[in-house]
């Protein structure tokens, strides 16, 4: 992803609070008013987008919007999945992920590198919450040194 690419927006730490103050947003519509006071609702994907900028305003006090390419380097598609630039080029090999040349250079499909990372995102939030419900069951055992 080149820099050209990047929005990048300064942020205040009074707008990071008035995001947090927000709260959940479950079942809003954001509504675009013009100065002569007529409304237009967003499309659901512009409305996802921008919830999702929201969440990581509350969540990390920051956002960077872009446009990820639809051909990617194994350098921006590691720090995609976050992992490391062997370990994605090991799944690669392996079938976790698919890939193809470009000359020597291997290169990821933006849509299989967001997919995989969402799968990953949903496993690791299944895996959180049966440890949430083994705690509340009582059924988690802690060891003290």
């Amino acid at each position: 992803m080149t820099a050209s690419a990047l929005t990048r927006v300064g942020l205040a730490a009074q707008t990071v609070r008035e995001v947090q103050e927000i709260g959940p947003l479950e079942g809003a519509a954001l509504v675009l008013r013009s100065s002569d006071g007529r409304e237009v609702e967003l499309t659901p994907n512009v409305q996802r987008a921008l919830f999702a900028a929201l969440a990581a305003i509350a969540e990390h006090g920051e956002v960077m919007i872009g446009r990820v390419p639809d051909e990617l380097t194994s350098t921006v598609a590691a720090d995609m999945l976050g992992v490391s630039r062997p370990t994605l080029l090991k799944w690669s090999r392996n079938g976790v992920l698919d890939s193809f040349k470009v000359g020597s250079h291997t290169r990821f499909r933006r849509e299989d590198v967001v997919r995989l990372r969402d799968e990953r995102e949903r496993e690791r939030r299944r895996a959180f919450e049966e440890l949430r419900a083994l705690d509340a069951d009582g059924d988690f055992e802690y060891f003290e040194d």
